[in-house]
């Protein structure tokens, strides 16, 4: 129940629509006792600053961000922990002493639903991330930091995708790096191990198939980090083809468990968001 005294937290992006986040963090507030509820905040980017600045002061508690807003509120906080900074985006935002923390939960959301739960080595492996976005920079930090062989992006966008590389270069990771054009995407598929999609494409049914249907076989991982649906037509053509498949969803719930833990100083509340995730 809301009260006078309930504490808010959001999810900061557009389009938010769709998101699972809302439900879960709730559940979490419910089963645990806490006065706090959590709402999306479909944003314009003219209105960023401001929403960050209301974070700031405390008026809104703390708030997760997405798409399109991961690189956007870097801009705008005063301490980036060592893992966004690392990372080069922020899904994670709060208030500490009067100062915006901008921090990254996301790359530890993957580590753990890829590494952890589906097994997936990344070492002496080869990789293909489609987008080059907030995700993005997590996701490919993760794995050059886990001793991926090679990781090639595909971005509409080259710069981004320049942008992307440039970072992860920073850092000397021993990982090649490159770009590659459209026409090169289902020919690096076919020769990656891994196979993830960063990028929105997938979330509509008239959205196109990102890589051809006969790429896939049972020797990849695909990865998705799409949710709604649960499973996209990149799935699904990839399970049918005996590929190990896995969506966005436990990633959603790691990376929100560990981003209540920071606001509320708990143990993060996995167990209660996937249970809310998989029934709602």
């Amino acid at each position: 129940m809301i009260k006078g005294d309930t504490k808010v937290y959001t999810i900061l992006g557009n389009p938010v629509k769709h998101s699972k986040s809302p439900d879960m963090h709730n559940a979490a507030f419910t089963q645990l006792g806490i006065n706090a509820c959590y709402i999306p905040l479909e944003a314009k980017i003219n209105e960023i600053e401001s929403v960050c600045e209301m974070i700031r002061s405390g008026t809104i508690f703390g708030s997760n961000v997405t798409i399109p807003y991961k690189e956007e509120v870097v801009k705008y906080v005063d301490v980036l922990t060592q893992e966004a900074s690392t990372i080069g985006s922020v899904n994670t935002l709060y208030s500490k002493e009067g100062k915006l923390i901008g921090d990254n939960t996301d790359g530890l959301g993957f580590h753990k639903s890829l590494f952890s739960d589906l097994g997936f080595d990344p070492k002496n492996k080869k990789c293909i991330i489609l987008g080059a976005g907030g995700a993005s920079k997590a996701v490919a930090t993760k794995l050059c930091q886990g001793g991926i062989e090679s990781l090639v992006v595909f971005d509409i966008d080259e710069e981004k995708g320049k942008a992307l590389i440039g970072h992860l270069e920073k850092f000397n990771y021993k990982s090649s790096a490159s770009l590659i054009s459209s026409p090169q995407v289902d020919k690096y598929a076919s020769n990656s191990d891994l196979i993830v999609n960063c990028t929105p494409i997938g979330m509509k049914d008239a959205d196109p198939l990102l890589i051809a249907e006969e790429i896939f076989s049972k020797k990849h991982y695909v990865y998705d980090i799409i949710y709604t649906p649960p499973e996209t037509k990149l799935l699904s053509s990839a399970r049918q083809k005996g590929a190990k498949t896995i969506n966005g969803m436990d990633m959603l719930a790691y990376q929100g468990a560990e981003s209540f833990s920071i606001w509320e100083n708990v143990p993060p509340p996995y167990e209660i968001m996937k249970e809310e995730l998989r029934n709602g």
